[in-house]
């Protein structure tokens, strides 16, 4: 009778404080309109958390929230980085809340123990979902520069080959940005923006490869700097050396991405195994009287 007394009190509390502040977050309105639904999940909610960390008076200024601006950065740039820091806050705050919300009233609903066993596993799920998001922002970055090295190579052939019949690195780089309009050659249309608003070509190649992060594209960007310099020759060569160091790594990482896929194979085969190893083993069991 306890038990049922203070979970449906928690329930209660719970879910009437997340509709209050849902209901009262009208204000952060015009920073949730302009979220791209595919990319954030359940916006609508995303008042909650942003209300909480008002509330709380969060400033953002921990080890945990630079990191996360840093990646920020990469993903959406320096202009939107403290905008996409508060969204990501209020997204990971308003789903947990939500799922918590969620619980509650589940574990209310259950019969005697159950409740605890419910609310415990609840607790569980919050703490993944809490966990999930806050790492959000790294993975998608880490996965960003995993589709650029697959990408990277195919462009520099590309650009050796017309660097190599005559014309020069910034024509061929513009001709090679404009043949795709995948994350990597937008990154490479920024160049062209950058050179032709008075920035150096130089400096146009650094902040490319700040942006794409990945090492290799960053060693890259350095022997084309180095070739600049040097002359035409130079550069031509540099670009022949690097296609081939490029598909080479290419390989060495379609490789090691396969192996992991086999890998992760191996957890569903796994829970196949000792399910079936229960329905064998159950009857037998019973059987024996153990």
């Amino acid at each position: 009778m306890v038990l049922n007394i203070i979970f449906l009190s928690l329930s209660l509390i719970v879910g009437f404080s997340f509709v209050l502040l849902l209901l009262t977050s009208g204000e952060f309105q015009e920073l949730i309109t302009p979220l791209d639904k595919k990319k954030f999940m359940m916006p609508e909610i995303y008042g909650v958390g942003f209300k909480v960390a008002k509330i709380l008076k969060l400033e953002y200024k921990g080890r945990e929230a630079r990191q996360t601006r840093d990646n920020i950065v990469i993903l959406y740039g320096e202009r939107y980085a403290d905008y996409y820091l508060r969204v990501l806050y209020a997204q990971k705050i308003s789903i947990v809340y939500f799922v918590f919300a969620v619980i509650c009233a589940l574990s209310a609903l259950a019969e005697g123990t159950d409740k605890l066993l419910l609310f415990g596993l609840g607790v569980v799920v919050c703490g993944v979902l809490y966990y999930y998001f806050t790492t959000l922002p790294a993975s998608q970055v880490k996965k960003r520069s995993e589709r650029f090295l697959n990408e990277f190579p195919n462009a520099v052939s590309t650009i050796a080959l017309l660097v190599n019949s005559g014309m020069i690195l910034r024509e061929a780089w513009r001709e090679v940005s404009l043949s795709d309009d995948t994350e990597l050659y937008i990154e490479m249309r920024k160049v062209n923006e950058e050179i032709d608003n008075g920035t150096s070509e130089i400096d146009a190649l650094y902040n490319f490869a700040n942006r794409c992060v990945t090492p290799e594209i960053k060693k890259f960007t350095s022997f084309i700097v180095q070739g600049l310099e040097k002359g035409s020759k130079d550069l031509a060569n540099a670009l022949s050396n690097q296609t081939r160091e490029m598909w080479e790594l290419k390989k060495q990482n379609t490789l090691r991405q396969g192996e992991l896929a086999s890998s992760k194979l191996m957890i569903p085969l796994m829970v196949m195994f000792v399910g079936i190893l229960i329905m064998i083993m159950g009857p037998i069991m019973t059987n024996l009287g153990l």
